[in-house]
């Protein structure tokens, strides 16, 4: 099953999902995926502010899965961001408008 998980704390939860779907102990876990069990425990509460990609990346090959990119269109990008900064640089002072 595939599915769109957008933050750090949908990916943990989905960690731990697995895990448990593997009838696996945070511990177990950990030990085969050179991490400590707190660490583990952390992540898949929401309980860190960052991840590195290399210890979700090893969690997930030791689990027998992966990651799968996939576009996703948001509201406003980086790109709208970019092309807004580039109108209102473009335009004279004082017919800015202010936010």
């Amino acid at each position: 099953m595939q599915q769109l998980l957008t933050t750090l704390p949908e990916l943990g939860l989905e960690v731990a999902r697995l895990r448990r779907d593997k009838g696996m102990t945070q511990k177990e876990l950990g030990k085969l995926a050179g991490m400590g069990q707190s660490t583990l425990a952390r992540f898949e509460t929401g309980q860190v502010a960052e991840f590195g990609s290399r210890k979700l990346l090893r969690l997930l090959e030791v689990l027998g899965h992966g990651v799968l990119v996939a576009s996703v269109r948001t509201e406003f990008t980086l790109d709208d961001a970019l092309a807004q900064r580039q109108q209102e640089t473009a335009q004279p002072v004082g017919a800015r408008q202010k936010r």
